[in-house]
């Protein structure tokens, strides 16, 4: 309800635009371009100037593109690019942990990501962790919705490109920094932001020199609640004697974590004669993650059940149960994550003349993640629990008769001790060949190369239990060993205030200890061979293009026509599995441009991409693990692993634009996308057999699908108004998207998994006096989390609609230095999924909690400055 003042403002804004249109000054006419967006130079100053960047870019470029600039050195009012990249039309979070996290495109996380053009990647991942980046590195970020073949491949659903700083973007010399400190409601705790950047150039006996040099350090600390009902599966009602679907587990869990991210970026730049350029770039990035799981884990059928109340809706599913002798769990999870990231680059770029330039350039990308995890459970009974499976759309437990607090009533139960590396390096070599000309239809000819070389490695222990050899009660273990969880978990509303469970800092401090404990001997355990895969994959990419241009009549067209040939070959090897794969992709493709008038654009595209499997998902290895007494689903337990008989995913990419400029920082666009997908991976469970019984498997497979929607945004400050009111503006943007794919698992078709049919951002705008102000608010509508969850109530797990609002503020106390403010999740939103659809036991529709989940509200105040 508070929002929709807020809405009703911006949409009158927006009618306001509108009727004023006629009014807008100096309008712009189109500029042909036919270089990549990336290429241009770009100073700016304020967030006018900075909406006028990237709608010079998305006008400019020759694909579809839309943009992110940022204001000034240090002036992206978001702390990470994925931060920023929410307010992108068509694009998506996810949200945890304190930021956003994953990226999608139109619904979909299937992107190429690149840092100047150059592919990048953490991990064994595809793409970069686009959260490690901070906004105070960045010039801006592209998002490419249609390619070239001039472009890295490997994104179906786009190519995101982060574009850091380099010494000729500036003048002379240029120093800044900033400081951030950050309050998290939820965690009550404070962490800090801090950046600074260095750059220079100087001419000298051989030439122009430029070197820069910028560093950043984030620490959050953060807290998420969690409360869940877990996979309903059937036993006896005490009083009927009819089998009624009682959640397995229900519960909660409140994680705290203190993370920190380093990040270091440094460019020389040499031009030694006017028509050469020599470079090196280098980033590096690092990511600690210290977190604690305090789980709390109610099994309502561990125990005597005396009573079952029915679903009043679903009589075949318990609406709440009560349980006399309850054993119960908890349980902490104690993470140490640590992951480093880094990539060097060196390559020239030669004027052979006024019409041919060759450019070349070698990466070096390399990435490790090694994570140490420790989870001891501890349990205890109580005389009576009484379950309430959905109190307003969240769980409530309610547990009676002992103190929770009190270690006298815990027993040492399980140990899990994991530890996992993951190492990625890569070889990367392009080389470029353009020439343009004067006139004529041919407006320019590139023709390219590239080559990789990248190596993966993964090695993990098994999360095998191993139980206590003489379980004692908590209170005869050392005081520091075990403390109380947070209290008032999501708000209270699951009944779950603080409990006692296993001190993280202990069990990852005193190990050996822990271990003895368990009859487990001294140092981390072997790495388990099954689970170890190897992987080579090397990539031969050639690719041709044309830019033209012509006429027809008074009406400029122009565009780029091409193709990209690649060819991969892998070699994957894992868990007695060799798996080798060599194919060949011819990805055609074409962009077209109709300059309907000055300040009107009709754009056209269609193309063939693709996307190659994580190598995570080409993993060969199953993790087995089998069914207790309280999570039987009818199978002998449950798997989930990898598939290397994974195909790339193939796409037909058709798209259409329509752009109106109304001046240098105002445009209204409309998009139409389709897409067509072969082989797009999505994650299913299906009975396998192993060791002669039924497993229920989770495994990734390849299915074929479609995306289609549209895309209609807006933007404009409105300074034809007068006074103070002259600083007001907006950006409206939203995005229809209808995606579906094959049921692998049931036949007929199901919503892609991760795509919301609606979205949109409201952002109303305030730049003047030295005053620079952002109110934002993102929403998106229900979407698919994922399939075939099994039990007895539906299997598909659907995400509520959600949105979150933000603000930020800055001041500029002096041309050198300004102070900020910036508050995130004002609104404090509580994210819910449910079990929704047809049982496919009953017949029935039904729709039923889930996880319920909140998240901090985060408060900053800092200042930056520059001179």
């Amino acid at each position: 309800m508070a929002l929709k003042p807020f809405a009703f403002c911006t949409a009158s804004v927006f009618a306001l635009s509108l009727a004023t249109v006629a009014q807008a000054q100096d309008t712009v006419a189109a500029q042909s371009d036919d270089q990549p967006a990336q290429t241009e130079e770009i100073i700016v100053t304020g967030v006018r100037a900075s909406l006028a960047s990237a709608q010079r870019i998305k006008e400019n470029s020759i694909q579809i593109v839309d943009s992110i600039v940022a204001q000034d050195i240090g002036k992206l009012p978001d702390n990470t690019v994925s931060d920023a990249l929410q307010r992108v039309t068509g694009v998506q979070v996810t949200r945890g942990a304190g930021e956003a996290g994953t990226v999608l495109i139109r619904g979909l996380p299937n992107t190429a990501t690149l840092l100047n053009g150059r592919e990048a990647f953490t991990g064994v991942n595809r793409g970069v962790s686009l959260q490690d980046i901070p906004a105070e590195l960045l010039a801006g970020v592209d998002v490419y919705k249609t390619s070239t073949p001039d472009l890295v491949e490997g994104g179906v659903a786009g190519v995101i490109d982060v574009r850091l700083r380099r010494p000729f973007d500036f003048n002379g010399l240029e120093i800044a920094g900033g400081g951030r400190a950050v309050y998290s409601d939820q965690s009550d705790k404070w962490g800090y932001l801090g950046s600074a950047l260095v750059s220079d150039r100087w001419d000298t006996p051989i030439g122009e020199m430029g070197l820069m040099l910028s560093a950043s350090y984030n620490r959050r600390r953060f807290e998420d609640n969690t409360a869940f009902d877990f996979v309903s599966n059937p036993i006896a009602d005490p009083a009927t004697g009819n089998m009624v679907g009682v959640p397995d587990t229900v519960g909660g869990l409140y994680t705290n974590g203190d993370r920190k991210r380093m990040a270091y970026n440094g460019s020389f730049q040499w031009r030694p004669a006017p028509n050469l350029e020599v470079y090196v770039d280098g980033l590096y990035t690092q990511y600690k993650n210290r977190y604690d799981t305090d789980f709390f884990v109610g099994l309502p059928k561990a125990g005597n059940v005396t009573s079952v109340t029915p679903n009043p809706d679903y009589p075949a599913l318990a609406d709440g149960v009560t349980v006399n002798d309850a054993y119960t769990i908890t349980s902490n999870q104690a993470y140490k994550d640590k992951t480093t990231t880094y990539q060097i680059n060196g390559g020239l770029k030669f004027d052979a003349d006024d019409f041919t330039t060759i450019t070349t350039e070698l990466t070096y990308n390399r990435s490790k993640i090694k994570n140490r995890n420790m989870i001891v459970d501890t349990s205890f009974n109580a005389p009576t629990a009484v379950y309430q499976f959905d109190v307003g759309g969240t769980p409530n437990i309610d547990i009676q008769g002992v103190d929770l607090t009190d270690p006298a009533n815990f027993t040492l139960r399980t140990l899990f001790d994991n530890h996992s590396v993951a190492i990625s390096k890569q070889w990367a070599w392009r080389a470029d060949l353009e020439h343009r000309f004067d006139d004529g239809f041919l407006s320019a000819i590139k023709v390219g190369a590239r080559y990789t070389n990248r190596h993966v490695s993964s090695q993990a222990t098994a999360s095998v239990g191993l139980a206590a050899t003489n379980p004692v009660l908590v209170s005869t273990l050392p005081e520091d060993f075990w403390d109380l969880s947070p209290s008032g978990l999501v708000k209270g509303k699951a009944g779950i205030g603080s409990f006692l469970d296993a001190n993280g800092d202990y069990l990852l401090n005193n190990s050996d200890t822990v271990r003895s404990w368990f009859g487990q001997p001294a140092g981390d355990r072997p790495y388990t061979p099954e689970l170890a895969f190897f992987d080579v994959e090397k990539t031969y990419a050639f690719y041709g293009q044309a830019a033209y241009r012509f006429d027809i009549g008074s009406m400029p067209v122009d565009g780029v026509v091409g193709a990209r040939v690649v060819n991969t070959v892998q070699n994957l090897a894992g868990n007695g599995v060799d798996s080798k794969q060599n194919y060949l992709n011819v990805l055609p493709s074409i962009n077209i441009r109709f300059g309907l008038a000055d300040n009107l654009k009709l754009r056209l595209a269609a193309g063939k991409t693709i996307t190659r499997p994580n190598f995570g998902d080409l993993n060969p290895l199953v993790t087995y693990v089998p069914s207790g007494t309280t999570g039987n689903q009818g199978y002998a337990g449950t798997g989930s692993g990898g598939n290397p008989n994974l195909a790339p995913i193939k796409s037909d990419a058709y798209d259409a634009t329509l752009e109106y400029y109304i001046s240098n920082n105002a445009s209204v666009t409309a998009a139409a996308f389709y897409r067509k997908f072969d082989n797009y991976i999505q994650t299913y469970s299906a009975p396998e057999l192993y060791q002669g019984q039924d497993w229920l498997v989770t495994r990734p497979r390849g299915v074929e699908g479609t995306l289609k929607g549209i895309e209609l945004a807006y933007q404009q400050f409105f300074d034809f108004l007068p006074g103070p009111l002259g600083g007001l503006g907006a950006q409206i943007n939203g995005t229809y998207i209808e995606g579906k794919n094959d049921d692998p698992i049931n036949g007929g078709t199901q919503r892609l998994v991760n795509v919301s049919k609606y979205s949109y951002n409201l952002v109303a705008i305030y730049e003047k006096y030295g005053v620079s102000a952002r109110l934002a608010y993102n929403w998106r509508s229900s979407f698919v989390d994922s399939y075939n969850s099994g039990g007895t109530q539906a299997s598909t797990i659907v995400a509520d609609p959600t949105g979150q609002l933000d603000f930020s503020m800055s001041y500029d106390v002096t041309p050198a230095l300004t102070v900020t403010f910036d508050a995130t999740n004002i609104t404090d939103r509580t994210y819910h999924d449910r079990f929704k659809g047809l049982n496919s036991l009953t017949g029935v529709y039904t729709s039923t909690p889930r996880d319920t989940r909140t998240y901090d509200r985060t408060f900053e105040v800092g200042a930056r400055f520059k001179f």
